[in-house]
Formats: structure tokens, sequence, C-alpha cells
């Protein structure tokens, strides 16, 4: 792991800035094999050390003098110290100047430095243990293993998979940068422990939440409670979709609930409830070509005649109320009168027959449906 982590330019770059904020000097760092990799000085970047490689090899500081940078190859005045985690000596860091006035800040910066480098091997352990729990509900909710083998997995994590009945997804307002390992604490820790819950990432727009079988208007209502504490808190927009309550074994079928519900989510009903959707079922199973040959062969070319396409939101919405409509539109109730004669005349549809009303109507929610998105 620590040898990994010495491998990114970004960790050298993040040294050599950190230290930049401490001393003013010129700062190095070399790999293992004496090579730097990092600099105050780009042109040093990718010369050999000879120093470095020496203090790597005694694992202690060395000063190097007038006379050492005469000897040794790619050497300038200064002080250099190996960089050790765990005694393992990963690299050196080397201060350029006046020894009589660099060597003093030289325990000091190898202390900042490796703290720093703690800090980010602590980090990407807490990042890869979450991506191993991320990785084992995802193959828990896509069926990519037995079921026997998951318990068994569980086991590793502390999962107590009877636990979880119920599947959430959150989807983000808008597509962002994926959730670092510390804001995505952060999130959960919002959460409301009188449900129980398991958090996971689920790409860079969605979480996913494993819930324990609750009465739907409790989990509503802390669904909702937590989707205001994320925004206050983190300033995070989410938005809930949420499917049935089956069996732990079968918990996939309520994350393609979940999915499913929370496409319809958004800023006016921002938790779903996947046993609530109606029309949505359908829109949902229909393929987008037979919606837009529906579409097409129902409203014809009333989709391009905005003021109609107004009125039948209003008449809609409305019931199909005249008075109510024609108020609602601030019209005369014979214009509304007039509007409904031209939409009937260019969908070839009797307003007055339910059927066709019918189809009118699917027509128009199909089309809405496709201008939301």
């Amino acid at each position: 792991m620590e040898n990994i982590l010495l491998q990114t330019d970004r960790l050298y770059n993040s040294i050599v800035q950190e230290m930049n904020r401490l001393i003013k000097e010129e700062v190095i760092v070399t790999d293992q094999q004496g090579y730097i990799v990092a600099s105050t000085d780009a042109k040093r970047i990718g010369s050999y050390h000879e120093g470095a490689c020496i203090a790597m090899q005694h694992k202690e500081k060395m000063i190097m003098s007038k006379e050492l940078t005469k000897k040794l190859h790619g050497v300038r005045e200064g002080v250099v110290f190996p960089i050790v985690i765990n005694k393992i000596p990963l690299g050196v860091l080397g201060i350029t100047g006046n020894p009589s006035i660099v060597e003093p800040y030289a325990r000091l910066v190898q202390k900042v430095t490796e703290l720093f480098i703690q800090d980010s091997l602590t980090r990407i352990n807490q990042e890869s243990k979450a991506r191993d729990v991320e990785f084992f509900i995802f193959d828990w909710l896509n069926q990519t293993s037995s079921y026997t083998s998951l318990v068994e997995r569980s086991k590793f994590f502390h999962i107590n998979m009877e636990a979880y009945k119920q599947v959430v997804v959150f989807k983000r307002k808008e597509l962002q940068t994926g959730f670092s390992y510390h804001r995505f604490e952060k999130l959960k820790s919002v959460w409301d422990d009188f449900v129980g819950a398991l958090f996971v990432r689920w790409g860079q727009d969605r979480i996913v939440m494993l819930v324990e079988a609750v009465e739907a208007s409790l989990l509503d209502h802390c669904l909702r409670k937590w989707i205001a504490a994320v925004y206050q808190e983190l300033d995070e927009h989410l938005y809930a979709g949420v499917g049935n309550i089956v069996e732990p074994e079968h918990l996939s079928a309520s994350f393609s609930q979940a999915v499913k519900a929370s496409e319809h989510a958004d800023g006016t009903n921002p938790v779903v409830f996947e046993a609530d959707l109606r029309f949505e079922m359908l829109e949902h199973e229909i393929s987008a070509q037979t919606k837009e040959t529906f579409i097409c062969r129902t409203l014809k070319e009333l989709v391009k005649e905005k003021e109609l396409m107004k009125t039948l939101a209003s008449w809609f919405s409305h019931d199909m109320q005249m008075q109510v409509t024609a108020n609602a539109l601030h019209i005369h109730k014979n214009t509304l009168h007039y509007r409904l004669n031209r939409i009937a005349e260019i969908t070839n549809l009797n307003l007055k027959k339910l059927d066709d009303v019918m189809l009118l109507y699917m027509a128009f929610r199909l089309s809405s449906c496709n201008y939301n998105k």
C-alpha cells in the first residue's frame, strides 16, 4: 500500500506544495530509486540525486555540504532525509539551501511530511474498505453471486443481510464529481438512526440505501427529513425513489423498483414510492419508439400548436371543467370551446367520447414526459 501511494505524481506534488507552505526554500522529492519526481524547480524533475540514495540506504538525514556537491551526482547544498513510514523508506525529501539555514527546518519538515503521508494512507485505506463494501452491495443487488456466497462474504463486513428488506435510490439534482469518502461520511452522519440503514455510493450521481422494513409513512418522513438536512448541511439536492419491501434474497427487485421510482422524483416531489406509481408504470415499460409513434398518430400536428397544447394542459389539469379552465387561462368560455374544437379537428378525435378523450390524454401525458426529459 505504501509503495503504491508513493508512486503517484499527485502525491509527490502535494508534498512539495505542503512543504512550500511551511518554508520558502527549494524542495525536492525523490522516489525509491533516487530520481527527483517533484520539485519547486521543475527543471530538476527526472534528475538523479545520489545523495538521496545514500540517505535512503542509511535511513537517516544527510547534510549536503559543498564538498559532497562535488563528489555526488545531482546534488546541491542543503539537507536530505528519507521519508519513512512503518519503518520502510519510501522516498527522500530534500531542502536546497545553505545547510546552516535549512538544517534547523529538517526535523519539522520530516515530521510534517510523514504525518501528511500517514493521513493519505489512512484516507486510501478508508476508501478501499468503502469500495469493498460497495462491490459487495453491487453483487447483492445485481445477483452476480449466489445468495449463499453473499451471506458468507457479509460476515467479513459485519453486515447482517437479514436486516435489510427495502432499497432507496437517491439521485443528485446535478451531475458533479463523485462523493469523496469523507464527504460521504458527513452525509451519512446526518441520517437519523431511528431506522436502520446501510449507505453506499453508486456511480457519480447516485446513492443507494438499504433499509429495514418499516411503515411507509415513517420511512417517507425520515427520507424527507434527511434530504432537507443534507441540503442544509452540505448544499446537496437529493431526490429519492423507494422500492417495495421484499425478502433479502430478492433485494434486487426492490432495487430495480427504486431506480424506476427515482426517475420520477424531483423538487416538487422529492420522495417517490414505486408502489404509488400508476401511469408512470406504463410509461416506463413502453419503448421510446412506440411512444413516439403513438404520440404522432394521436396528436398529429397538434404538437406544433403551442397555444392549443397549453389549452389542453390546462383543460386536463382542471378535470375538463370548462368554466374553471377558461378562468385559469383568462379567456372567454366561448374561446375555450373554439380551441377545443380545433384540437378535435386536428387530432380527428371526438372530445365527447370517453375512448377518444382517453387516447388524447395518454398521448398528451407521454408527450409531456418526453418533453420534460
